[in-house]
């Protein structure tokens, strides 16, 4: 797992993350900690949702499709997914802003 992906879900999420955790690991501790909030504090876990831009309609089916599947399990690989999207957004970006003023006229 990218090191700026786990960064970047630290201070959302109020916990210190290891730079080294894997996927399996990294998406173990957010279940962990989802499964916490909705337990303890459901009005946390949904600013959670809207501060990482979890998509609403999306997160509803798959949690209307998932018999079996773990809520919190479900909420965690959508986290992860977005914040490897941002991470992949932001280093596009940042590759095509490497272009001279001259070549982007």
């Amino acid at each position: 797992m990218e090191r700026e992906v786990i960064q970047s879900l630290q201070e959302p999420l109020s916990l210190q993350l290891n730079d080294n955790l894997t996927e399996e690991g990294l998406k173990r501790i957010i279940a962990e900690r989802v499964n916490d909030l909705i337990q303890h504090d459901f009005a946390q876990l949904t600013q959670l949702l809207y501060r990482v831009d979890i998509n609403e309609a999306r997160l509803k089916k798959l949690l209307n499709e998932a018999e079996e599947k773990d809520a919190a399990e479900i909420i965690a690989v959508l986290i992860i997914e977005r914040q490897v999207q941002k991470w992949e957004s932001r280093k596009a970006f940042k590759q095509n802003n490497n272009i001279s003023e001259e070549e982007q006229w």
